[in-house]
This record gives C-alpha cells, structure tokens and sequence, in this order.
C-alpha cells in the first residue's frame, strides 16, 4: 500500500519571545512519543536556536546545503527523543534573507527530504514575522499554527491578516486553483465536510487560565469577521482554536539552562500536560479536510514553487 501523505504544521508567531520554538521542540517530541515518525525543521534561518532547545548538536545545518557542502539528508539529525531534526543556522546573513531562486532551491531540498524520509509529521519551526519568507513556507503546510500571547492580541491579528493576505496573492496568481470556495469566509475547522482552505490554528502561550486563552481567540476572531473580506473566486479560512498553554514562571529557562525539553524534564508538570492536550489536538485525523489528506505534501510544494517562478 503507497504511504499516506505527512501532515504537515507551520509553528509561527509575529514577534519573538512568546515561546514559540520551545512549543513546537515539545509538540514534536509528544506526537513521537505516541508512535509517530516525526521530523522538526528549525525554519528560523537567520536566529534558528530550536538545536538548544533539544540540547542537539547537529552534524550539518540547512547553511551547509545552501553553500552546497552538503545534501539535505546530510543534515538530518537524530535526537534520543525519537524525533528527527533538521537545523537551521543562526547569525548568518546570506540564510536570513534568502533570494528568490534560493528559496525555490530549499523548498526542493524539502521536498526531496520528504518523499524520503517517510515521515508521518513535520513541524516547521519558522522565524518570528510576517515577511514573504515566512509565509511562503507557511503556506505549502497542512496548517498554520499561530503562536500567540495574551499581551499581543495585536500581534496575533496582524499574523493572521498577513497570511489571508498572501494566501489571496497566491489564489490570484492560480495557486489552489481546485479548491472550491465556500459562502462564507469562515468555516469550522474541525468540520470535515466544508471546502478546503486557508488552515489557521491558534495556541495561546503563557495564559493565567483556558478560559482566558479563549477569550484571547474569540477576541481576535470577531475583528477577523468583521474586516476580513474576499474576492468570489477565494477559497475559504478555516480557523480553530487549538488550545492554551499555562504560564509558568522560569520554567523554560530552566529548561534551556539544562538543555532537556520541558516535557522530558518535567512530565508531571502542568505544562508537559497541557502539550500532551493541544498535540491530541492537531493529530486528531478527522480534522483536515478530505483534499488535503489527498494532497502529498510533496505536491503542494510543487505547486507553490510553479506559482513562485511563474
């Protein structure tokens, strides 16, 4: 039987310091732990630091293959946490602005690690902003998973305006040219049986209470609804929310000091549970919809990659 497409997941955020890479490296490592083969690719070019999180110490990083010393699978690694990793490389500032030709280049790159590698999941680590280079590569996934707090509702909003907006660039230059669009803008995300679309998933970091994570959501929803608006021919957003991550003082600093992810260090702690709950969430199969579990994540980066030298 021919493998199932790998789900695929954009750990984003509009600005740095709201835990982002410290999400996904634990998020990773859960969705292993339950049986998964899953890679995390610290996309981060220019400030890539997720190798400190996993306390890793990569033989070759993605600056090694686009200096061409190496191929992409030379620079897998692997980690004792089950999980594969493909390092980023910080300070370097060829890798933090790529061109247009060298990205088309490492999205390839990506696609041949991937029809490969047999993964089941990927998560990729990006760099913190709004700019084409994050977006674009957030783009080709499953999902984008929005990494927020409660002190940037603002933040959190412009980074889903952002990819309503690119994604509506990439709708008018053809791309996602079989999807159908549905009556409305919004749809449930977590309703099978709506047309694809743009897949936005929020995870509020450092809230006092789930409550209040969903406060935060809901907050940045209605000002989605209210001036969100698109052309007929736009297929539709698909927004959920994932779930809310508890504020715990020092405790990932302790973490990065010990050079252990938060889950494998403290397995009991309220944190490590509140992964455990938001990866059940974004494993869950029943919610993507049908055409994006018919579409290899191999062929969405061909399309993306037709659309960009087009």
């Amino acid at each position: 039987m021919p493998q199932p497409p790998a789900r695929t997941f954009a750990v984003m955020s509009n600005k740095g310091g709201v835990g982002k890479t410290h999400l996904a490296v634990n998020i990773a490592i859960h969705c292993a732990r339950e049986g998964n083969r899953v890679l995390l690719v610290d996309a981060d070019l220019g400030s890539a630091n997720a190798d400190i999180r996993l306390g890793a110490r990569p033989r070759a990083t993605l600056l090694d293959f686009y200096e061409r010393r190496a191929e992409i699978f030379d620079c897998l690694s692997p980690t004792s946490y089950g999980i594969h990793f493909l390092a980023g490389c910080n300070g370097d500032f060829a890798l933090a602005n790529l061109g247009h030709q060298e990205k088309i280049r490492l999205l390839r790159g990506f696609d041949r690690l991937v029809k490969r590698g047999g993964y089941t999941h990927i998560f990729f680590d990006l760099g913190a902003g709004i700019g084409t280079r994050v977006l674009d590569f957030a783009l080709v996934t499953d999902e984008c998973v929005i990494v927020a707090t409660p002190a940037d509702i603002v933040s959190a909003y412009a980074a889903l305006k952002a990819c309503w907006v690119r994604y509506g660039n990439l709708c008018q230059m053809h791309y996602f040219k079989d999807h159908t669009r549905a009556k409305e803008i919004f749809t449930d995300a977590t309703t099978i049986h709506q047309p694809s679309g743009l897949r936005i998933g929020f995870l509020l970091n450092q809230v006092n209470s789930l409550e209040e994570g969903k406060r935060v959501y809901f907050r940045i929803l209605d000002v989605a609804r209210t001036f969100f608006q698109a052309p007929e021919e736009m297929p539709p957003l698909r927004i959920r929310y994932i779930g809310g991550i508890p504020y715990v003082h020092g405790l990932l600093r302790e973490s990065e000091r010990n050079k252990l992810p938060a889950i494998v260090m403290y397995p009991y702690h309220p944190f490590s549970h509140a992964i455990r709950e938001v990866s059940e969430v974004l494993l869950e199969k029943h919610t993507l919809a049908p055409n994006h579990l018919a579409i290899p994540f191999t062929d969405r980066v061909r399309d993306v990659i037709r659309t960009l030298v087009s």
